[in-house]
């Protein structure tokens, strides 16, 4: 396999001009630069996604997946996963309310109400806060292009009572313009490759409206309003999500200046509320067990609001300059009923557990000494003030004090980076070092009533140090591309979760980390009919203070990819494989998951057939795991016992999947 991988980067030598090398059927992303990755989210997708913004990760070299049934996985990179993993809807950030991650931000998600998925691998930008990686999911269009199609319809259908629909549409003129996204998602219980059936049933709605006021070409405010919701049976919990309700609210104001030294003025406020509720009964056959002898429900709910200014500089020094402020306020509360027939949750008082705030500073800038060299940079300092506001930890029956009751922190971080690039023809290479200081979510300081080594709270659990290096190159000619990305990086006060035991809630550390990995994608085109393709990527975690494999990290990973385009017919086929991971750290993990086994590698293979019946319509057909494997990912959790279901020890991948995908271009 690296053989041929290597084969191909050997491929066409002849330098000829760029263009883009881009399947129609959408298995990754393209590079957009040599940090950056793009993903088309209303494409044709295979392995056909949940309607959800993690499961169109997933397909991207360095990415994956951790499930826990049909839908709201949460996506993990380079094996970072929860808030080391920067998540943004349209420059807003949007944080799930489950203590659990039973939503995570990617849950509130839906895609295709989207232009583009922005991949930013690495702490290399300071835009949008310290990561070790960055996803934005952006609308691009901010004015009315009577030229362009004014939107789109598409219809998905496949295995297991899977229906989707999407619709998006716009209409203006040169003062301005309205678009309306709108999606509807549904499917049943899937079954493995070993015809189990999975409790992952789930329903999906999301509507968008935009409101644009372009007075003339250099200015655009812009009213968004948004509302979804959603409900979702889950395998590894003794709870499902009942409800997922999402409102979102912002007001953007862009104005460029063409002739000034100021180029453009970015600014946005915006209000984002979820009012989540998990139960042990809506979606599943109520049993009783010892935790839960009665039917239960937790209805968390939390409140965002916050604003972004960035002004882009002219200079005649700098390529670039943007600074700007960004702040973001949430408000996290809950109510529990242990005997919802006897004291509805409906009825009881939310009580608020936490407020967190932040404030930052940033600066990024370019600078260019010749054609060939270029230098980037950035420093960002963050202002975070937590308060915690539990009166008792533990179960309703089992209440105890809280130590950290009322107390607050307000703690000052840095981050900065600095990134040279070098090109000459089709060659670009670059390096660059990043840190990126973390303030501890709400999950590591709140969310699971954690403790910590030396208290019943672990509420002042310290901020998370990450030095990083970045190293890759980026090939591209007309008939190959090839991009190379590797890094390397040392974790100060690493945040660990650690089981509890005895029924003894988990225990957040303090460890000392280091990683290393990377990834390598190439796309040939031997013909004008022919297009192949392969990925690689792996990481490799160690924790340095227990001196054993860092928990949670994802095995070695291949893709190789075929395409054969003939008239209006195209052709294709993906195979993946995954090796074992033996490098484990039993019981302890991260805010999502944790290591309970070794797990075995696999092979999976996928067919699509895509026809461009006129320019208007489109349809793809396609099956994953053609040969119906019976498989895991190593992230997946653990499967529980769910009244119906057969228990697994890990929550499996759907076996084989037919779909197809219409599309109508406006």
């Amino acid at each position: 396999m690296l053989t041929t991988l290597s084969l191909m980067l050997l491929l066409s030598q002849q330098d000829v001009d760029k263009t883009e090398l881009e399947r129609i059927v959408v298995t990754g992303a393209r590079p957009l630069s040599s940090t950056e990755l793009v993903k088309d989210p209303k494409a044709p997708q295979q392995p056909l996604p949940a309607h959800d913004g993690g499961d169109y990760l997933k397909s991207i070299p360095g990415f994956s997946l951790i499930r826990k049934g049909g839908t709201s996985g949460d996506p993990v990179f380079r094996g970072a996963a929860g808030s080391r993993l920067t998540i943004n809807s349209d420059d807003q950030m949007l944080l799930g309310g489950c203590s659990g991650r039973m939503d995570p931000p990617t849950a509130y998600i839906n895609p295709q109400n989207y232009d583009q998925i922005r991949i930013i691998k690495g702490p290399q930008t300071v835009l949008y806060g310290p990561a070790a990686g960055t996803v934005l999911f952006e609308r691009t269009s901010y004015q009315f292009d009577p030229s362009q199609s004014p939107g789109q319809v598409s219809l998905v259908g496949g295995a297991w009572g899977r229906l989707e629909s999407t619709a998006d549409y716009t209409a203006g003129n040169d003062n301005g313009f309205w678009r309306v996204n709108a999606s509807y998602s549904e499917a049943d219980n899937y079954e493995d490759g070993a015809g189990v059936e999975v409790n992952s049933a789930y329903q999906r709605w999301g509507v968008d409206a935009q409101v644009g006021w372009t007075p003339d070409d250099y200015t655009v405010v812009l009213l968004t309003l948004g509302q979804s919701g959603a409900e979702a049976a889950y395998a590894d919990r003794a709870m499902d999500g009942a409800v997922f309700d999402r409102t979102s609210a912002s007001l953007r104001w862009r104005e460029s200046y063409p002739v000034s030294w100021l180029a453009e003025l970015d600014s946005q406020i915006y209000f984002g509320y979820v009012d989540h509720v998990m139960d042990n009964y809506s979606l599943r056959t109520f049993m009783p067990t010892m935790a839960m002898p009665n039917p239960s429900a937790k209805n968390p709910d939390r409140y965002t609001r916050g604003g972004r200014m960035v002004a882009t500089l002219d200079s005649d020094f700098w390529s670039k300059i943007q600074v700007g402020i960004d702040h973001q306020y949430h408000s996290h509360r809950e109510r529990i009923s242990m005997n919802q027939a006897a004291m509805p949750y409906q009825e009881r008082p939310r009580l608020a557990d936490a407020t967190i705030e932040q404030t930052g500073l940033f600066a990024e800038a370019s600078f260019a000494p010749s054609d060939r060299s270029k230098f980037f940079g950035g420093i960002r300092l963050d202002n975070w003030k937590a308060e915690d506001q539990r009166q008792f930890l533990g179960m309703m029956h089992a209440p105890r004090p809280n130590p950290t009751m009322d107390e607050r922190r307000d703690d000052y971080l840095t981050s900065a980076f600095l990134r040279y690039e070098y090109t000459i023809n089709a060659h670009q290479w670059y390096a660059g070092i990043g840190r990126a200081e973390r303030f501890p979510d709400f999950w590591e300081l709140i969310g699971n009533q954690n403790m910590s080594e030396t208290s019943a709270s672990s509420f002042h659990t310290n901020a998370e140090l990450t030095h990083q290096l970045d190293l890759g190159y980026h090939y591209r000619q007309e008939r190959v591309e090839w991009v190379l990305s590797s890094f390397y990086n040392r974790v100060d006060d690493f945040i660990l979760i650690e089981n509890g035991m005895m029924m003894n809630p988990d225990t957040v550390r303090a460890i000392n980390a280091e990683s290393w990995g990377g990834e390598a994608m190439v796309t040939y085109r031997p013909s004008d009919n022919w297009l192949l393709d392969a990925s690689l990527a792996y990481t490799h975690g160690s924790n340095l203070s227990d001196a054993r494999p860092l928990a949670q990290q994802p095995p070695l990973e291949l893709k190789f990819g075929a395409e054969y385009k003939f008239q209006d017919w195209t052709f294709a086929g993906l195979w993946r494989v995954v090796d074992n991971q033996h490098r484990v750290a039993i019981g302890q993990g991260n805010i999502v998951g944790n290591d309970f086994k070794q797990t075995a590698g696999f092979g999976t293979l996928a067919l699509n057939t895509h026809w461009r019946i006129s320019n208007s319509w489109r349809v793809s057909f396609g099956v994953d795991n053609l040969l119906d494997k019976l498989y895991a990912e190593h992230l997946s959790t653990a499967g529980a016992m769910v009244a119906g279901f057969e228990q697994t020890t890990q929550v499996n991948e759907p076996g084989r999947t037919f779909w197809f995908k219409l599309d109508y271009h406006l």
